[in-house]
């Protein structure tokens, strides 16, 4: 059984993932476009989702993802079965179009343990060692925040051996067709399971949430040594700075309640191929903005989302 089930009015062009069949029943809408009616369910992340979970983390590393062990990561979030969200539109057993959960970076690093046992089956089991994928995280943010002392510092403080303030990774991604509108409900849920974990006794009271949003800026795209290029000139012109994207309008909003953000490029270079295959006219240079959010701060800026007129 799902946890909810939303539906959305989409337009055909932007929601990809419905069937034919749907689209041969649904009306047309007042304007002479179809409308599409697509049922968005919410689940709990489950093992048989674990290869679409994997999928999701791959795109969510971008480049990058060769740098962790993402079947370990996917391993560790399919077990968690008490937090975290998927949502699906074909029934449980079809893949996940999206994901929201959060994992203890603090647990995985230094004192792991069994989590009870929960009425959908057991948390992640005992290791004598740390999580690999989770070093590997820890390693890339601490490279990652050199440029920002205030933000390296803090990291170093809180992922230290003995902490007693333990940060929250939170890992979101889905297709880029999903609307944002199924982001707010998620954040809610979130929310909510965290609480019920923390009062349940399992190691989820956070004090600070860690986020790596997927952003970009728009790049010319090169010129092809065939062509005729034109030539430079002495003259130094100054360029403004590019104008960051986010991938997700949602973690725009975290943003302005973050205590640190530093943002950084990807460390693998995307492919030429994958850079002019996102934009007709014009490639992207992925990268990534840093996020660390102080627990206070999450519920105010999820009811900004739920309440943002704007979706």
């Amino acid at each position: 059984m799902s946890k909810r089930k939303a539906t959305e009015k989409r337009d055909p062009e932007d929601v990809e993932m419905a069937s034919h069949e749907e689209e041969e029943e649904d009306d047309s809408g007042s304007d002479g476009e179809d409308i599409i009616n697509v049922d968005f369910e919410f689940f709990d992340p489950k093992e048989m989702d674990f290869h679409a979970i994997k999928n999701l983390l791959n795109q969510y590393f971008a480049s990058d993802a060769i740098l962790f062990a993402l079947s370990e990561l996917s391993d560790l979030i399919v077990a968690q079965s008490n937090v975290g969200t998927t949502i699906k539109v074909n029934g449980v057993e079809s893949d996940p179009y999206s994901l929201l959960t959060v994992l203890n970076m603090n647990q995985h690093l230094h004192h792991i343990h069994p989590t009870p046992a929960t009425p959908e089956g057991t948390g992640a089991p005992a290791t004598q060692k740390p999580s690999q994928a989770m070093t590997q995280i820890r390693d890339y943010v601490f490279t990652k925040s050199k440029q920002n002392d205030g933000l390296h510092n803090k990291l170093k403080e809180l992922l230290a051996a003995g902490s007693k303030k333990e940060v929250g990774l939170i890992l979101s991604e889905r297709f880029i067709n999903m609307p944002v509108e199924t982001a707010p409900p998620m954040w809610r849920m979130l929310l909510e399971e965290v609480k019920w974990a923390v009062d349940e006794g399992l190691p989820f009271n956070f004090e600070y949430y860690l986020l790596m949003a997927p952003t970009y800026h728009e790049v010319a795209p090169k010129i092809d040594l065939d062509d005729e290029a034109p030539k430079p000139t002495k003259k130094k012109t100054k360029t403004a700075e590019p104008t960051t994207f986010f991938f997700h309008p949602e973690e725009e909003m975290l943003q302005q309640f973050a205590e640190f953000t530093q943002d950084f490029k990807l460390t693998t270079p995307p492919t030429v191929a994958e850079s002019k295959n996102t934009f007709e006219d014009y490639g992207i240079a992925p990268a990534r903005r840093m996020m660390l959010i102080h627990k206070t701060k999450i519920p105010e800026v999820v009811q900004l989302m739920t309440n943002n007129s704007q979706w």
